[in-house]
């Protein structure tokens, strides 16, 4: 297996660990929200849910990180100018 796909394969092993503990995070922020507003929450919940937050905001931080370091192998992805591709059976002609 060359190096980049190697590199590739371990930032997509590492976006999925992220995109799993955001989404851990995430449920524990609704179940301590359910029903309720933040005001409503107790001392306790409120920390509870401050340390929550904290752990979903830093997973999603990961997970961008990770997201932007694959797109910067993508020739344009960071300008949305995507180089056109020919592929087998397609009519580009009109």
């Amino acid at each position: 297996m060359s190096d980049d796909k190697k590199t590739t394969n371990s930032l997509l092993d590492q976006h999925k660990a992220a995109l799993m503990e955001y989404r851990k995070w995430d449920e524990k922020v609704k179940m301590l929200l359910k029903g309720r507003r933040v005001k409503d929450l107790t001392r306790k919940d409120m920390v509870a849910y401050q340390e929550a937050a904290r752990q979903r905001d830093m997973a999603y931080d990961q997970m961008r990180h990770f997201e932007r370091a694959l797109l910067d192998d993508i020739p344009g992805a960071a300008t949305g100018q995507f180089p056109h591709l020919d592929l087998p059976g397609s009519n580009t002609e009109s």
